[in-house]
């Protein structure tokens, strides 16, 4: 496989504040990759210097081979590279179907108003509804995105993201106050589309669980550095990382 992502000496201070410090690893291409580290280790950050909400004080992000670091949020995504926060809100008050079907005549660059929305084609229809079969909400196609469940209020914000066409797809906490049935659907769901769609996907998770269940390779994050990266064996295995849980978290 090859580096669909690299990252190489990111940092981003805040005044006096050192938030992410010479950061540096790669994403190899349909991998799925964790970025772990306790509360306050700069994975937010990190994230939003990834996806161009921030822009690095040094250091660079290269996306299939190009420079990113300090394009705008939009340019990114539209290189193929989306996390899911960026489309959460877009259509808050849309039904589910409607919601998906919107996203998708935004990546197709239409006007979107009142009269493109009546008259979108059963094309977009189609490929809105194929969304959500494949995250598992066809059945609430009908049902105001408001309504939903927290866990399929997350399932549609893969469903809009995925529907941008991403080559690498960037969850922030996915299980993130979520059920245990509805973690395990999620995780079921991210190593399908990982599968089936040739996704990459970075994430950022406390569920250890979760992480060391699916992950091809995790990186390792402590007051804004990188303490460790391997595979989930390694990681588990490394003294550092096992010091560094049980200060923080215990």
């Amino acid at each position: 496989m090859s580096a669909i992502l690299e990252v190489r000496d990111l940092s981003r201070q805040f005044g006096g504040f050192r938030a992410v410090g010479d950061v540096g690893f790669s994403v190899e291409k349909g991998s799925i990759h964790a970025v772990i580290g306790p509360n306050g280790a700069g994975k937010t950050t990190l994230f939003r210097l990834l996806t161009g909400v921030l822009k690095p004080t040094t250091g660079t992000v290269r996306f299939k081979g190009q420079v990113i670091s300090g394009r705008k949020p939009n340019v990114i995504a539209r290189a193929g590279l989306v996390q899911t926060f960026q489309i959460t809100n877009i259509f808050p008050r849309l039904g589910t179907l409607e919601s998906v079907e919107a996203a998708i005549m935004v990546r197709r660059r239409r006007t979107y108003d009142f009269a493109s929305f009546l008259h979108s084609s059963a094309k977009v229809r189609a490929e809105a509804m194929d969304w959500l079969d494949r995250v598992g909400l066809a059945d609430s196609a009908d049902a105001v995105a408001g309504t939903l469940s927290h866990g399929d209020q997350r399932a549609l914000e893969v469903a809009l993201a995925l529907s941008t066409k991403p080559e690498l797809l960037l969850l922030d906490e996915p299980t993130a106050g979520m059920s245990p049935w509805e973690t395990e659907r999620t995780v079921s769901l991210v190593q399908e589309l990982a599968r089936t769609e040739r996704l990459t996907v970075l994430f950022s998770e406390h569920d250890t669980d979760v992480v060391f269940g699916i992950s091809d390779r995790i990186t390792v994050m402590h007051r804004g550095q990188v303490i460790a990266e391997g595979t989930p064996g390694e990681v588990r295995n490394n003294a550092e990382v096992s010091a560094v849980y049980l200060g923080e978290e215990a």
